[in-house]
């Protein structure tokens, strides 16, 4: 069956001799393939009471206005091991039950027209929603590849996320890569947290595509709790496209509506014009996303992280405050505007009955600054030095506990859990994370705010932001409540009272901080970083504050040096780097204070300096060919601020 949606575009639903239908064939935009048809793009979802459903039969298509409804049986089909597990871990069990169940999908396309810039995007917005009587679910996959041209062979992606594939993907008929997140070491082949990382906090929220004169993007406007992977297997011209959006349990659920828009150039589009056109999508999808809840864009400022580590900051004492409210002049003369140092918190390292196994500095047992190494008026007065040097103030936060933290033994009901029922702590065997929409919600945002207010921050270093914040599941409640819109809403009321957000992940929701880089000779690295210089892939690295993984200082002349750091800053990425103000003469590594920027501190104060000058009037990046200079229109959207990386690089 052929159906035409409206503005050209079309799609094909295969149906077998038996009136069977598993989902959608090809996909054409004025002619023009958008996938290959081989592989139905279809929807599965499970019910915890032991059935699995896919799409069987096309029941009718209906026509409401423009949009076009395909109405589907799914049929379910006993699956024994379901997601819930007993105390031993094992998948619990369903029995087989007599009568069959069906459920109903309705998948709804309605054809849009965008307006991104100065070019037209047509597209299709489309919804899917469920009725399961009797077998509510609370999470369905949407299942499909997509490739302009009908096969993958050159095809280029781009997407901003903290996967391991090149933030800019070429793609042949033998490429493999995937999204999944995964951590090269010396070690072992890798390591593979999460299997598909949530939107906006570690996956990307817009997915990108292009080929010839053609460009297409995918993203929901409001995605919720929505985990997703983009895959290519080297035997298959496809890329495998696959969303898994969570919602409360119920037997009628509506999936986040998602947009597919697709822009057709004048003629096939230059690499610059590639990613123009991405730079572009990606920031009108973000404000998009931001207005649904609340948020506004936050962008990167030249930034110093001066922490210290359990066993130094024990030495110290109270006393670890001095030596940083000294340097925070020197600091903000070099160009610094914010400075992020660890959370002193009242936790495993300040409670002397604790030890190294129970965990360390990143293992609070609340938000509350610990008297041992200043408390309240500690914190205090290092925010008021800070505010003197007109410094923002960053402190280190997480949706975590430690599990020996005295709240869990008091509202063991505020404690979130896995299916099984254990404490969810994604592993690391020394943490608790909390039930957002219990009364641990209101608990754990008052305790930051009144620390924020002691203390004057300016934000919020958010640990763990994606495995123990927007991933979590409240298995243990009845609905099984996904907790992202929950975060995202706190974190536009905490914007909104003048903090900051800086994301230990890949993340439209503050400045992303999170290691993503490592050096040729690293033992450890989620991206080797030549690869990003080999690409001129900063352009996708748009107002994030990447970090790197390195057995050395990274910054400076034998790592990232401040001529990289230059190139970054033209396209308003800005690293945060390391600083130690405290010295110590019998230290074997830190026996002198040293200052950001390694061996080229003043080198990186410069660029910090023309940084600050010029980001005022910098709204929208636009590339060149040959990559000679970057070029920012202001809100106007006229010329404002040129980077020009060699002599004699503008005309």
């Amino acid at each position: 069956m052929h159906l035409d949606l409206g503005l050209g575009f079309a799609i094909d639903l295969p149906q077998r001799e038996d009136g069977s239908c598993n989902g959608i064939g090809a996909v054409t935009a004025s002619g023009t393939p958008l996938r290959d048809p081989r592989l139905p793009w279809t929807v599965s979802f499970e019910s915890e009471h032991g059935l699995s459903f896919a799409l069987s039969r096309l029941l009718r298509v209906e026509q409401q206005g423009d949009a076009t409804v395909l109405v589907f049986a799914a049929d379910g089909r006993w699956m024994p091991r379901i997601q819930e597990a007993d105390a031993m871990g094992d998948a619990r069990i369903r029995t087989r039950r007599v009568q069959a169940a069906t459920a109903t999908v309705r998948w709804t396309f309605r054809p849009v027209r965008q307006r991104i810039e100065e070019n037209e995007w047509t597209g299709l917005a489309m919804r899917i929603s469920v009725e399961s009587p009797g077998h509510p679910i609370h999470w369905l996959l949407e299942d499909g590849t997509w490739e302009i041209g009908g096969h993958a062979k050159d095809c280029t992606l781009i997407q901003q996320d903290t996967s391991t594939i090149q933030l800019e993907q070429p793609v042949a008929t033998d490429s493999a890569f995937s999204t999944i997140e995964k951590f090269f070491t010396d070690g072992w082949g890798g390591a593979y947290p999460m299997d598909m990382l949530p939107r906006c906090a570690g996956s990307s929220h817009v997915d990108f595509q292009s080929k010839g004169d053609l460009a297409l993007c995918l993203y929901a406007q409001r995605p919720g709790m929505t985990r997703a992977r983009i895959e290519k297997f080297a035997d298959e011209d496809v890329i495998h496209y696959t969303e898994r959006p969570f919602f409360c349990l119920a037997e009628t659920v509506v999936a986040p509506e998602r947009i597919l828009l697709v822009h057709r150039a004048a003629a096939a589009l230059r690499s610059h014009e590639r990613r123009n056109l991405w730079l572009d999508c990606f920031a009108h999808t973000r404000a998009l996303i931001h207005g649904e809840y609340g948020f506004t864009l936050e962008t990167p400022r030249p930034s110093v992280h001066a922490h210290l580590w359990d066993d130094d900051l024990k030495a110290l004492g109270a006393a670890w405050t001095a030596p940083l409210t000294n340097a925070l002049p020197r600091y903000r003369e070099l160009g610094y505007r914010d400075c992020f140092t660890h959370g002193v918190w009242d936790s495993i390292t300040s409670d002397p009955a604790a030890s190294k196994e129970d965990g360390n500095i990143c293992a609070p047992y609340r938000f509350r600054f610990a008297e041992m190494f200043g408390g309240d008026a500690g914190m205090t007065a290092l925010g008021a030095a800070a505010r003197a040097a007109d410094i923002g103030l960053f402190q280190w936060f997480s949706f975590h506990l430690s599990k020996y933290a005295p709240v869990w033994k008091d509202h063991p009901e505020w404690i979130l859990r896995e299916a099984n029922g254990d404490p969810y702590d994604a592993n690391y065997g020394i943490l608790v994370a909390g039930r957002l929409n219990s009364p641990y919600g209101a608990w754990f945002e008052e305790d930051i705010r009144h620390s924020a207010k002691v203390a004057g921050l300016s934000g919020i270093f958010w640990d763990s932001y994606q495995n123990l914040g927007l991933t979590a599941v409240d298995w243990g409640s009845a609905d099984k409540a996904p907790q992202a819109e929950i975060i995202w809403a706190m974190q536009a009321r905490q914007q909104a009272a003048g903090l900051r957000h800086r994301p230990e992940i890949t993340s439209i929701f503050g400045v992303s901080a999170v290691a993503m880089f490592g050096f040729a000779n690293d033992k450890f690295r989620r991206r080797l970083w030549d690869d990003v210089v080999t690409g001129d892939h900063a352009f996708a690295l748009l107002d994030t504050s990447p970090g790197f993984f390195s057995d050395k200082y990274p910054f400076g002349s034998h790592g990232l040096d401040a001529k990289k750091y230059f190139w970054l800053a033209a396209h308003r990425c800005v690293p945060g780097l390391g600083a130690r103000p405290w010295g110590d003469p019998k230290h074997a590594e830190h026996s002198a204070p040293t200052l950001p920027g390694g061996d080229q501190v003043d080198e990186f104060a410069r660029v910090n300096r023309i940084y600050n000058a010029c980001a005022p009037h910098m709204h929208r990046l636009r590339l060149v060919e040959g990559g000679t200079h970057a070029l920012w229109l202001d809100a106007a959207g006229q010329p404002s601020v040129i980077w020009a990386f060699a002599d004699g690089a503008v005309p």
